[in-house]
C-alpha cells in the first residue's frame, strides 16, 4: 500500500480551508441518508470520524495546551519561522475578508463534522477521502471562493498561470490545486488524492450506493460504531483488509524478541490475528480518555500463551502508590508457564541464552531448577514502583537526586524454604557488588537489618568514609541507593532504597483485591516535575554542556519541561483481556 504523505498534504496546503482543516478530523451525525459514511466504499480499510469538533477545538486552542506545546522539540522554532508567519498572515487576511476569525472559521467549517477514509485495491495507489460537513454550507462556498480569488490574484500579480485548475463533472465543479482534488458536493467539502477518486465519490452521491455497498451498511462497521457510543472521535481499521492490500507491511510478523514477547506475548498474537481494531477518544477540561479494542483470536489462544492471559475474573491487583509515587505498574504473568513454553515462544538462539538461567539458579538458589523451583515458586502478580525519595535523609546527600524503585512479586504458599533462599541470594549479590567495587575503589555495601511494623528489612548501605569528604567535591549518585528486601505475608519486596521498602510495608498492610485487568499502569507527571525541579541546577548544567545553550536558554528549556509534565497530570493505562476482546484504556487527568 503506497505511502499517503504527499497526496494527503495537499488538503492542508491548498489554502485557507486546508489550513483550518489541518487542526482536526470529525464526522456529521445528522440524518442517516446524508451521513458521510454512505459516500465511502464498504471495503474501506481505514475509517476515522470526529463527531464533536467544537469541544476538541476548544482544547486544542486553549492556553494550557498551547503552552504545553512549547515543550515539544522544534515547536518554538517552527512558530518563529518565516513560513509559519506567512501562513498565519494569510489566514488572518482571508478571515478578515470573510468577516470572522480563523478560529471561529474553523469551527464553522467543521461544525457538522469530518470523515477521513482510505480505500484501495491490491497493487494500486491508496485512495484517501476527506469529507467535511460545515455548520453552514453557504459559509463553505464563500470560503472556497475567497481562497480561489486570493490564489488567482497572487498568481496574476506575479505573472503566473492560474494555480488551480477546475473541471466540471456531472454539474459539480472539481478543483485541482496541484496535488489532489476537491469539490463541494451537496454542501460538504470532499478532498481526495486525485480527480478520478473525486469522480467516483460524486457518482456514489448522485447515483446512490447499491444496497450493502457503502461502509454504513457494513455489519462490522455498524456494530463497532454502536459500541463506541457518543465519542468525540472514533475510528475503525480493517486489519484483514490491510493484509489483503499489502501483506508484507501488515502481516505483523517477525522474530520474537525477549522483552517484547514477555510484555506483549498474547497481545502480539491478537494483532496478528485480529480482523479489525477500533479506537475512540474524548477530550474535556477534566482530561483525555482513549480506548483501543481488538477481537481475540477466533480459535482462542494457543497453549503456549496461557501464561499471558489470566483466567476469567482474575487479573492484576491495583498498582500500589506509596508517598511520592512517580509511576506504578501491576501485571499478571504466570512466568512458570511462559518458561515451560519458551521453545514455542522464542527463536532457538534466545532459548539457548535462557538456558544459562538454570546455572544462575544453581548458584543463588541452592541448586533449584529455574523453571520448576524458582519461577514455579513465584505467584502471577508482579508490581513495579518508582517513587521520589526523601533525599534530605540520605547520608551523604547525592548531587543528582534519583528516584527509588522496587519490584514486588507474590510468593506461592507452601514453600517455606524459598523466601530464605531469596534472602541468601540478596546477600550473595551484595557480595559480588562489593568485589566489583574493589576494582573501581567504590565504598563497600554493609549488610544490616531493621524492623518496621513487625516486618524485618534486610538492608545494604554504602559505608561512610572515615573522614568527611571535601565539600567542593560532588557526591556520587551511588548514594541514592540503599538496596533492601522484605516480605509482607506472601509479597516479596526488592527495593533500591530502604525508605521505599518501609513505605511499601505500610502500604501492604491494607491488602488489595485482584482486578479483571491484565495490566495497569499509573504515572504522575506532577511528581516527576517535582523531581526535575529538585535537580534543576544539575540539569541546567548538563543542558549547557550537551546542547551549547547559555544559562538562560537552559533554564528556560528545563522550566518548559517541568510545565509540560505538570500539565500531563496523572496518567492511567489498563489492558483487559476478556473472552471476546482485548480492551486498552488510557486516561489523562490533565492539570487545570
Amino acid at each position: 500500500m503506497p505511502r499517503l504523505g504527499q497526496r494527503m498534504r495537499f488538503g492542508i496546503v491548498c489554502g485557507f480551508a486546508g489550513l483550518w482543516l489541518a487542526w482536526g478530523v470529525s464526522t456529521s451525525l445528522g440524518a442517516d441518508g446524508g451521513h458521510a459514511s454512505r459516500w465511502i466504499a464498504g471495503d474501506a480499510a481505514i475509517y476515522l470520524e470526529l463527531s464533536h469538533a467544537s469541544p476538541l477545538l476548544d482544547q486544542l486552542l486553549s492556553d494550557k495546551y498551547q503552552n504545553a506545546l512549547t515543550a515539544l522539540p522544534g515547536y518554538v522554532q517552527t512558530t518563529r519561522s518565516k513560513t509559519y508567519k506567512q501562513a498565519i498572515a494569510e489566514l488572518e487576511h482571508v478571515s478578515k475578508q470573510l468577516g470572522t476569525t480563523w478560529q471561529q472559521g474553523l469551527r464553522d467549517l467543521t461544525g457538522g463534522g469530518i470523515v477521513l477514509a482510505v480505500e484501495g485495491e491490491p497493487g494500486k495507489s491508496a485512495r484517501p477521502i476527506l469529507i467535511v460537513t460545515p455548520t453552514d454550507p453557504a459559509f463553505l462556498t464563500r470560503t472556497n471562493q475567497t481562497i480561489l480569488d486570493r490564489a488567482r490574484e497572487k498568481a496574476n500579480s506575479q505573472g503566473k498561470a492560474d494555480p488551480i485548475q477546475s473541471t466540471d463533472y456531472r454539474g459539480i465543479t472539481g478543483y485541482e490545486p496541484g496535488h489532489g482534488a476537491y469539490a463541494i458536493v451537496e454542501g460538504k467539502l470532499v478532498i481526495v488524492d486525485r480527480l478520478k477518486t473525486l469522480q467516483q465519490v460524486i457518482d456514489r452521491v448522485l447515483d446512490g450506493a447499491e444496497a450493502g455497498a457503502s461502509l454504513a451498511d457494513d455489519a462490522t462497521w455498524k456494530a463497532r460504531r454502536e459500541q463506541a457510543g457518543d465519542r468525540q472521535a472514533w475510528g475503525l481499521v480493517r486489519l484483514d483488509r490491510l493484509r489483503e492490500l499489502d501483506p508484507k507491511r501488515f502481516a505483523f510478523k517477525g522474530d520474537p524478541k525477549l522483552p517484547a514477547t514477555f510484555l506483549f506475548g498474547s497481545w502480539l498474537e491478537v494483532i496478528r490475528k485480529a480482523d479489525w481494531a477500533s479506537a475512540a477518544l474524548s477530550w474535556t477540561d477534566a482530561g483525555l480518555a482513549a480506548e483501543l479494542t481488538l477481537p481475540t483470536p477466533p480459535s482462542g489462544y494457543p497453549d503456549a500463551l496461557k501464561g499471558f492471559v489470566p483466567p476469567q475474573g482474575r487479573g492484576a491487583t491495583q498498582p500500589v502508590n506509596p508517598p511520592g509515587t512517580i509511576a506504578s505498574l501491576s501485571l499478571w504473568r504466570d512466568l512458570a508457564s511462559v518458561w515451560e513454553a519458551r521453545a514455542d515462544l522464542f527463536p532457538p538462539e534466545v532459548v539457548q541464552g535462557l538456558a544459562k538461567l538454570d546455572g544462575v539458579a544453581g548458584q543463588f538458589f541452592g541448586a533449584r531448577d529455574f523453571g520448576t523451583d524458582v519461577l514455579g515458586a513465584l505467584g502471577d502478580e508482579w508490581r513495579l514502583v518508582i517513587a521520589r525519595q526523601d533525599h534530605s535523609s540520605l547520608k551523604p546527600v547525592p548531587d543528582m537526586k534519583l528516584p527509588a524503585f522496587a519490584l514486588v512479586v507474590d510468593l506461592k504458599p507452601g514453600d517455606n524454604d524459598f523466601p530464605q533462599r531469596l534472602k541468601v541470594a540478596f546477600q550473595s549479590i551484595v557480595g559480588l557488588i562489593n568485589l566489583g567495587g574493589v576494582q573501581s575503589k567504590s565504598p563497600p555495601l554493609e549488610l544490616g537489618s531493621e524492623t518496621v511494623a513487625d516486618v524485618t528489612i534486610s538492608t545494604a548501605r554504602y559505608m561512610l568514609p572515615k573522614t568527611p569528604a571535601d565539600a567542593k567535591e560532588p557526591v556520587h549518585s551511588r548514594h541514592n541507593f540503599s538496596p533492601a528486601i522484605a516480605q509482607v505475608e506472601n509479597r516479596f519486596i526488592l527495593s533500591s532504597s530502604v525508605s521505599l521498602a518501609r513505605d511499601l510495608i505500610q502500604t501492604f498492610k491494607t491488602p488489595a483485591k485482584p482486578e479483571d485487568r491484565t495490566l495497569m499502569v499509573e504515572a504522575n507527571g506532577r511528581e516527576l516535575a517535582d523531581l526535575v525541579e529538585i535537580n534543576k541546577s544539575r540539569l541546567v548544567m548538563q543542558n549547557m554542556l550537551e546542547k551549547g545553550h547559555n544559562k538562560t536558554q537552559a533554564e528556560h528549556e528545563i522550566s518548559v519541561l517541568t510545565q509540560l509534565l505538570r500539565y500531563l497530570g496523572l496518567a492511567r493505562l489498563s489492558v483487559q483481556d476478556s473472552a471476546e476482546v482485548v480492551r486498552l484504556k488510557l486516561n489523562l487527568d490533565l492539570a487545570n
